[in-house]
């Protein structure tokens, strides 16, 4: 197993006490603040106003892009089809014997942990100690979904290994995914989401809406809400019979874009859900997560066992309008 080296100033971890807590609230709070500020920007896009003269550039850059576009196999033609239909595509996932072994790993550290939360999830700093899942998601076949998809060069935003706890799910500062929503990322995203476990309707399942009812929703809500759209507003928007819940074995595999379909996590109760997340975005996203991506000494030591395109995806250097 790979292990890559992490120095003490990449991550708070390895700073204890009130100094960890008060270093932490200033990157928190301009976390914040660029996440409004992506929000934002992404709402200025979509006003009429904006709106024509940004979709044009956009559908332009598209446009030029497409005869670039990787050559995929069928099965991976049926999920992009799929995504461009409901903007969801679930399908069984088998993955390489070092790939499941690491993710094992991974739901037995969560499990051992004793936290007062919705969700738990892996840090940057335990990733990089096993970086096989992170590795995994530069896969040529991923990038090439992603790519067309996006429909332009993919940057891969990273890796999120997490686990939705019963007891405190309808606590916390978790409720935002708990209520209808997009991602702000990007105009066009791909996540992969992998069950780790089996999960059932009581095990907090991924929700969504057809993407056909996007338009009506934000119409509606008036563009995109930071807080999301509680059960009873999307109720009287699209019927109950119309929320997908998708329920599966482990290594159930969901391919969706976040940020063209409401989606929500149901909150678990009667077991917890353990899961993993791949996700992409283009090249020039709105909007960063880094607690996905491992610390910056960890990303430069992978530089010489990646190709150029993973380089590449990883933007190395590219924090992307917003960053938190």
């Amino acid at each position: 197993m790979v292990s890559l080296t992490v120095a003490a100033g990449d991550a708070d971890e390895a700073r204890p006490g009130k100094a960890r807590a008060v270093r932490r609230l200033v990157p928190r709070g301009i976390s914040a603040m660029r996440r409004q500020s992506a929000f934002a920007l992404r709402s200025l896009a979509e006003t009429p106003l904006v709106s024509h003269w940004s979709d044009q550039r956009y559908d332009a850059k598209r446009a030029r892009h497409a005869i670039r576009l990787p050559s995929v196999s069928d099965e991976q033609r049926t999920v992009l089809a799929d995504l461009d239909d409901a903007g969801v595509a679930v399908r069984a996932v088998d993955l390489p014997p070092d790939v499941v072994a690491s993710a094992d790993r991974f739901v037995g550290l969560l499990r051992r942990k004793t936290v007062d939360k919705p969700c738990v999830k892996a840090t940057p700093r335990e990733l990089a100690g096993d970086p096989t899942l992170f590795l995994w998601g530069l896969s040529g076949h991923l990038l090439d979904l992603a790519e067309c998809h996006i429909g332009l060069p993919a940057r891969y935003l990273g890796v999120e290994v997490k686990r939705e706890l019963v007891e405190s799910a309808a606590g916390g500062n978790h409720e935002a995914v708990r209520r209808w929503h997009l991602d702000h990322e990007d105009r066009r995203i791909l996540k992969v989401v992998i069950y780790l476990a089996d999960v059932g309707a009581g095990a907090g399942p991924f929700g969504y809406v057809h993407r056909s009812h996007t338009a009506a929703i934000l119409e509606s809500t008036r563009g995109h809400n930071l807080r999301g759209v509680p059960d009873d507003r999307m109720q009287g928007l699209v019927p109950r019979t119309e929320w997908t819940q998708v329920t599966g074995p482990r290594m159930t595999a969901i391919h969706v874009d976040t940020g063209q379909v409401f989606h929500r996590v149901f909150p678990p109760s009667t077991s917890e859900r353990y899961s993993v997340t791949f996700a992409y975005s283009s090249r020039s996203p709105y909007y960063v997560y880094s607690r996905l991506m491992l610390p910056r000494r960890a990303i430069q030591q992978l530089r010489h066992s990646v190709s150029q395109r993973q380089w590449d995806a990883l933007c190395v250097g590219r924090r992307g309008p917003g960053a938190g």
